[in-house]
C-alpha cells in the first residue's frame, strides 16, 4: 500500500539540486548548506516517498527510476510556486488583480469614462469588472465587499461606506427640440410648473431623485412625473420622443441626441455631486490606488 507524504518545498529544491548535480557535496554548497544534515533531508525524503530516488556508491550518484520521474514533477512545482509567489506579491502590491467598480447610470458619463483610461494607462496589469447597478445595491455591495468602489451621485449615505467629493456640475434642463420653450434662450423653472416630466423611477437612486424634485419644490411646484425611465440614456430618449421635460446633471449631454436641446437654469444653486465611494475598512491596493487616480482629477 503507498502511504501519502508531505513534501516540503525546501525538500524538493534540495533533491533538485543533488539531482542535476549528482554530487551530494557539490549540491549542498550549491544550496549553502552543510553536507550532514543535506544528505539526512535526501534520506528523510526518500523515507517519506517509500521510494528510492538516489543510487549511491563510492564513485558515483545516480538517479533510480523513480529519481527520475520525481525530477520532473519536482521541477516543475517549483516553477508553479515561484509564479504563486510571484502572482501574489503583484496583486498586494496592487500591480495586478481585479478591482470591481460600481457606477450608477448617470455617471456612466461624464467622470467615469476620463477616470477608467488613466487609471487603465497607469495600471494596465489590474483587470476592472464594471457593474451597472442602482445606489441602494451599490451601498450594499460596497459593505459586504461584493464590490471595491464606485462612481455615484450625491446624496449618498450607507453604513460602513465612506465617500469623497470628486465633481460638481450644474443641472440643466432637457426639452424636445420642437417644445415652445425651446427657443428661449432663458427659462425660468417655475414655468415648468404645468410640463409634464420624464424622470427615473424614486427607488434607483433615492437621493438625486429628491434632489431634483426638491429644485423643483423651491420653485413652487411638484414635478409631475408621466413617465419614467431607468437610466439616463432612456430618460433622454423620451424627452426626444415629446413625453416630457427632465431635469438633469449637465453632463448628461453627453448623451445629447438629435432633437433635444438643454437649458441653464437661472436661479437654481443647487449642483449635482458625482462621489467617489468606498468600504470604510479593508480596502485593496488595487482600490487605494483607484482612489489617488480618482482623487487627482478631480475638479
Amino acid at each position: 500500500m503507498y502511504k501519502v507524504s508531505i513534501m516540503e518545498f525546501r525538500q524538493l529544491q534540495l533533491f533538485v539540486a543533488v539531482a542535476e548535480e549528482l554530487h551530494f557535496g557539490r549540491a549542498a554548497a550549491r544550496v549553502r548548506m552543510a553536507q550532514p544534515p543535506f544528505s539526512q533531508q535526501i534520506r528523510k525524503l526518500e523515507e517519506e516517498l517509500g521510494a528510492r530516488l538516489l543510487a549511491r556508491s563510492s564513485r558515483r550518484v545516480a538517479l533510480t527510476p523513480a529519481g527520475m520521474q520525481l525530477l520532473e514533477h519536482a521541477r516543475a512545482l517549483l516553477v508553479k510556486r515561484a509564479e504563486a509567489v510571484t502572482s501574489v506579491q503583484r496583486v498586494a502590491e496592487g500591480e495586478t488583480g481585479m478591482l470591481r467598480i460600481g457606477f450608477g447610470a448617470s455617471s456612466a458619463f461624464g467622470v467615469l469614462p476620463e477616470l477608467i483610461r488613466g487609471f487603465r494607462e497607469k495600471y494596465p496589469g489590474i483587470a476592472l469588472r464594471m457593474e451597472d447597478r442602482d445606489s441602494l445595491d451599490i451601498g450594499h455591495a460596497l459593505a459586504n465587499g461584493e464590490l471595491d468602489v464606485a462612481i455615484v451621485r450625491a446624496p449618498f449615505r450607507y453604513a460602513g461606506v465612506d465617500t469623497e467629493s470628486l465633481r460638481r456640475e450644474r443641472f440643466m434642463l432637457a426639452l424636445p427640440e420642437g417644445h415652445p420653450m425651446a427657443q428661449r434662450r432663458r427659462i425660468t423653472l417655475a414655468s415648468l410648473a404645468n410640463e409634464p416630466f420624464v424622470l427615473f423611477p424614486r427607488d434607483t437612486a433615492p437621493g438625486l431623485h429628491d434632489t431634483i424634485v426638491s429644485i423643483c419644490i423651491e420653485a413652487g411646484f411638484s414635478p409631475a412625473v408621466m413617465h419614467q425611465a431607468v437610466s439616463w440614456p432612456a430618460v433622454i430618449s423620451l424627452v426626444k420622443a415629446g413625453l416630457g421635460v427632465t431635469i438633469a446633471p449637465a453632463s448628461a449631454q453627453a448623451v445629447l441626441p438629435g432633437g433635444v436641446v438643454f437649458r441653464n437654469l437661472p436661479g437654481v444653486t443647487i449642483q449635482a455631486e458625482l462621489l467617489l465611494a468606498h468600504a470604510r475598512h479593508a480596502r485593496s491596493v488595487a482600490a487605494e490606488r483607484f482612489r489617488a487616480v480618482a482623487l487627482s482629477s478631480r475638479l
